[in-house]
Formats: C-alpha cells, sequence, structure tokens
C-alpha cells in the first residue's frame, strides 16, 4: 500500500502544479489525498508494528524522529525552490525529489514477508480491534481526545 501510495503521489503533485483549472486542481488534490492517506503514519505504523513486534517502541520513535525533522530539510528546501521558481515549477520539483526518495524506500524497504502476530511476554495473543475499541480504556480516551478538541461555547 505505501509503494503503491508513493507512485501515486509523484503524479498527483504534479497534477496540482499542472491544473489549468478548479476542477482538476480539486481532482488532483483529491489524488494526492488518496496518496497521503496510503503513506502517512497510520500505514507506517501499522506495518513498523507488525514487523517489530515487541521491540515496535524503538521502530515507532525512529520513525516519529526522523519524520519530524523531514521539515527542517524541506521547508527550507521549499523555502528556497519558490524563491526562484515559480510554485508550480517548485511543486514540479518535490515531485521528482518525492518520486526519486520514497518510491525506491517503500519498494525496498517494504519488501519483506508480512510475519504472523506475535505474542507478548506474558503468553496472550494481540487483543482484537473489536475488543478494544469496546474497552473502557479506549472510550476515556476517545472521549477525552474528544472534549479536548471540541470548540468552545459561544459565551
Amino acid at each position: 500500500m505505501m509503494t503503491a501510495g508513493s507512485v501515486l503521489a509523484a503524479p498527483s503533485v504534479v497534477a496540482i502544479a499542472a491544473a489549468p483549472n478548479l476542477v482538476w486542481f480539486f481532482a488532483a488534490w483529491t489524488a494526492a489525498g488518496l496518496a497521503m492517506a496510503a503513506v502517512l503514519y497510520q500505514p507506517a505504523f501499522a506495518a513498523l508494528t507488525r514487523w517489530w513486534g515487541p521491540r515496535r517502541v524503538t521502530a515507532l520513535a525512529a520513525l516519529t524522529l526522523v519524520a519530524g525533522l523531514a521539515s527542517t530539510i524541506f521547508a527550507p528546501l521549499t523555502a528556497t525552490l519558490a524563491d526562484q521558481l515559480d510554485w508550480r515549477r517548485t511543486y514540479v520539483t518535490l515531485a521528482i525529489v518525492l518520486a526519486a526518495i520514497t518510491i525506491p524506500a517503500h519498494a525496498i524497504g517494504l519488501r519483506g514477508a508480512w510475519p504472523h502476530p506475535t505474542t507478548e511476554a506474558h503468553g496472550h495473543v494481540h487483543h482484537s480491534p473489536d475488543r478494544v475499541a469496546r474497552s473502557r480504556a479506549f472510550l476515556a480516551l476517545a472521549a477525552a481526545m474528544s472534549l479536548a478538541t471540541s470548540p468552545p461555547s459561544p459565551s
């Protein structure tokens, strides 16, 4: 899924840059959104959790650190490109960089076999997503997050 997302991402960004009208622009951003859904944290975390099993926290922390530091490279790069080029050429250049980095990285790095679920240290197999979603802890967390992100009431 992540390789397919990378393959879709580059032409989507080029299509955004080439958009001759608003309909094309929205369609290209929709395709880019699908690509982002395939390559952002959720699928990466799912893959790392499965592959690294009990050592998943190390892998997840490494990915979070690298992804967080990516903006320290790409924000100045994007600003420099935008100073030198118009926004459309900046997008095309970034699409080329995106394709050159992510397509090979995902195609090569994600070729491993999908391992069978592991057992935890206590000998229990992971709980099913359905059971977790109905647990008291998950419901409390979901309620807390919903309340934390609710808009303030009008005064």
